[in-house]
């Protein structure tokens, strides 16, 4: 009620009303009649623009500047020559209208709100059902290519389990099947991600309690945070966070994700912090990794858990993928944003009563 709109908008014409009716002789009876009524403009507008409080606010600072024209018994000074039940009633409207007008506008206000929140979650349960239409036909694929090269692969494994022993370790030659047998088992292990992104192992969900699943990771990630100077935190709820979730994925998920934001903090050269926590948020159960990594770039966002998207030149875009495919499975949700110590990982998940 102290901003520019305001003073422009209420409290201006409020006070050229109340100038122009204490200034206007009591033969103009006419004219008395319309400035009282022109107090109701600035009640409506500070009601329009602030709601129940400026409704009412306004009209109190109109009843108040009116009442001593209405009712002045100040001899000599001329006053609003309208009778006096008039002028009382009128008060009491200034009141009722700002009143209605401002419980008008917050109900409007909110049922805004509300419809802002659905159609935030409509669009998000749009982009998810596009994602995993997306996801779904592009497993198919992987699945078909894996298999075609795993075939393969089975062969010259068997192959090179029978020659190697047949090159002298001495030998010249010997360095250059070494390399060769390694480059096998890395294209075998690349060709089991690809199976795995297209055809995650079933879920066995069973009641648990996801503070259990973040003390877990933590475990996990401990030494390789202590050897990039990266301080791990952890967060916990204070009573159960009790969902229905597969511990061992949820905490390779998690895992994943720890992972990639000690990489980013290591690469900055500089200690860091990771906090992960286990939250309540009305029906969901948060799983939340924070990292004061570098920042995401808002182009990079929206292709983070998109298959073979990657920022690490090493990488091979599938972890994100997968994770997403995990938290679909347990019927939730994963997504990325710059906040909290810097990047925040968030998977939200159904949560079941306790």
């Amino acid at each position: 009620m102290l901003s520019p709109r305001a003073f422009v908008r209420v409290w201006l014409p409020i006070a050229a009303f109340t100038a122009l009716h204490y200034g206007t002789g009591m033969e103009h009876d006419w004219a008395h009649d319309v400035l009282r009524r022109m107090y109701y403009l600035p009640i409506v507008l500070a009601a329009f623009d602030h709601g129940l409080r400026g409704g009412l606010l306004a009209a109190a600072v109109s009843s108040l500047v009116y009442l001593p024209h209405a009712f002045s018994l100040s001899p000599g000074h001329h006053h609003d020559p309208g009778g006096g039940l008039d002028k009382a009633l009128e008060v009491l409207l200034y009141n009722l209208v700002g009143a209605t007008a401002g419980l008008l506008a917050d109900r409007e206000r909110s049922r805004r709100r509300e419809l802002q929140r659905a159609l935030a979650d409509q669009q998000r349960l749009t982009r998810e059902l596009v994602r995993a239409g997306r996801l779904s036909a592009l497993g198919e694929v992987v699945a078909g290519l894996a298999h075609e090269i795993k075939n393969p692969l089975h062969a010259l494994a068997g192959t090179a389990e029978v020659v190697g022993p047949l090159i002298p370790p001495d030998a010249e030659e010997r360095r250059m099947w070494d390399i060769h047998v390694a480059e096998l088992g890395r294209l075998s292990r690349l060709a089991e991600r690809f199976l795995s992104f297209a055809r995650p192992s079933p879920s066995e969900l069973v009641a648990l309690d996801l503070r259990r699943v973040a003390e877990q990771v933590a475990e996990l990630c401990v030494a390789e945070a202590r050897g990039k100077r990266v301080e791990v935190e952890l967060d916990l709820h204070d009573a159960p966070v009790d969902i229905r979730g597969d511990r061992d994925q949820l905490a390779s998920l998690g895992l994943h994700i720890a992972v990639n934001a000690l990489r980013a903090i290591a690469s900055t050269g500089r200690p860091g912090r990771l906090r992960i926590a286990a939250r309540v948020d009305g029906d969901h159960a948060l799983l939340v990794l924070d990292n004061d990594g570098p920042p995401l770039l808002e182009t990079e966002r929206p292709q983070l858990f998109t298959p073979f998207y990657s920022g690490d030149a090493q990488g091979t875009g599938l972890g994100l993928a997968i994770a997403a495919r995990v938290a679909d499975q347990h019927g939730g949700s994963i997504d990325a944003e710059n906040a909290g110590l810097g990047v925040r990982f968030t998977l939200r998940l159904p949560r079941i009563a306790g």
